[in-house]
């Protein structure tokens, strides 16, 4: 069976500075139709940013979509005067951290959540940090503050609920990984 869904018609409803909210009527695979509410989002990028103590810096704000303080890996939108999602991640870097980095290496693209949005995410790993002298400024309407998180300090945060983002989530998992990648990479080696 082919599973594809086949645009008939969109309908905009409304444009922000960051989404844009269409209502799409679409022919089903069975050949009925359905609508479709599709969020369109500006992409981004996002850092697991490990400093030389083995932790993880988070960003601590308050997100109004769940009306709730979150823990998250710092990050931002991608825009006009970024030339690639690197150049976004080191900006918010600097922006959220007070941290610049000589090593990066994008570990993953995703969608934070097909469903119903297009948002595409870029997942970059940096370590050998260096604490800039000065910092730029946050955004007008960004209130954070940043702290630093072992990995079981994170897991135990994870388990209790305090830590709900998806890409949060997906970048410890990817970081605990890549340590018992290399922890069994070193035994195998000494084995």
């Amino acid at each position: 069976m082919d599973l594809k869904e086949t645009e008939i018609s969109s309908q905009p409803i409304f444009k922000g500075r960051i989404v844009e909210l269409y209502v799409r009527t679409i022919k089903l695979p069975n050949g009925e139709t359905s609508t479709r509410e599709v969020v369109k989002h500006q992409p981004a990028a996002a850092a697991i940013a490990i400093n030389d103590k083995k932790q993880m810096l988070l960003v601590k704000q308050w997100r109004e979509p769940i009306k709730a303080l979150t823990l998250e890996i710092p990050a931002g939108l991608i825009d006009e005067t970024d030339n690639s999602p690197l150049d976004a991640i080191k900006r918010e870097l600097n922006e959220e951290g007070g941290y610049e980095a000589d090593y990066w290496e994008k570990v993953a693209e995703f969608y934070s959540s097909v469903g119903f949005t297009d948002e595409k995410l870029y997942l970059f790993y940096c370590d050998t940090l260096t604490k800039l002298q000065e910092k730029r400024s946050l955004d007008a309407d960004e209130f954070l503050t940043a702290d630093w998180y072992s990995l079981d300090d994170l897991k135990k945060l994870m388990s209790e609920g305090k830590i709900v983002d998806a890409k949060t989530v997906y970048a410890i998992t990817f970081w605990e990984n890549m340590l018992l990648t290399s922890a069994q990479d070193t035994k195998e080696k000494d084995g």
